[in-house]
């Protein structure tokens, strides 16, 4: 006999104590893997609050570009060349850390210097200013973003394990149980009837 998850079954005892141990296996992953998603759960709607703010540093970068609009015009050209030329390049470094088993990418700056030299005018100053504080509020928003991307994949993967194993694995070993069980009783209780045989036509010879 085979079952699609459990493969050819023998009815055996050493089978079935096997078998009985790797669905009480299987029972113990289900279950760590439902705290997983419950963990992973709590964790993206804890994110999706926060991605909520969205629109508002959309709204913030948005009018940065306005004043950087509003400042080339004042200023000029020359003006905004000379303020390119004073800031610094912007670096970055990425990590990844570990959520819930989760590998995470981070961006961290590591320099981020707008220009704001005495030297520009005072709009070209404000423009930058303004931009660098879109930019730093971004950055959050940027990092939640890939995070909760990582957990979603990673919560659509553990919800179709558990389905599997719930659904499809379990239940067919269970199956499989049930199969080697009852072909063992059958074997008892033929093997007890041939006993009682024998010991009637034992008897009937005694008694002859």
């Amino acid at each position: 006999m085979s079952f699609r998850s459990v493969g050819r079954v023998l009815p055996t005892k050493g089978f079935l104590i096997r078998l009985r141990e790797r669905t009480q296996l299987l029972k113990s992953g289900v279950e760590a893997l439902k705290m997983k998603r419950d963990q992973l759960v709590r964790e993206s709607q804890e994110l999706l609050e926060f991605l909520k703010t969205r629109s508002e540093v959309e709204k913030k970068l948005e009018e940065a570009y306005r004043m950087l609009k509003l400042a080339y015009t004042a200023a000029g050209p020359t003006e905004m060349r000379k303020a390119a030329l004073l800031t610094m390049p912007l670096l970055t470094e990425v990590k990844v850390r570990s959520v819930i088993g989760v590998e995470v990418p981070e961006i961290e700056f590591k320099e981020f210097h707008l220009a704001a030299s005495p030297s520009l005018e005072a709009v070209v100053i404000a423009a930058a200013r303004k931009f660098a504080e879109a930019v730093n509020e971004l950055l959050p928003l940027i990092n939640a973003e890939a995070k909760f991307e990582r957990i979603a994949e990673s919560l659509a993967d553990t919800m179709r394990k558990v389905n599997a194993l719930e659904k499809i694995i379990i239940p067919d070993h269970e199956a499989a149980i049930k199969y080697i069980e009852e072909a063992l009783e059958e074997d008892m209780l033929e093997e007890f009837l041939r006993v009682k045989k024998y010991r009637d036509i034992k008897r009937r010879e005694e008694l002859g």
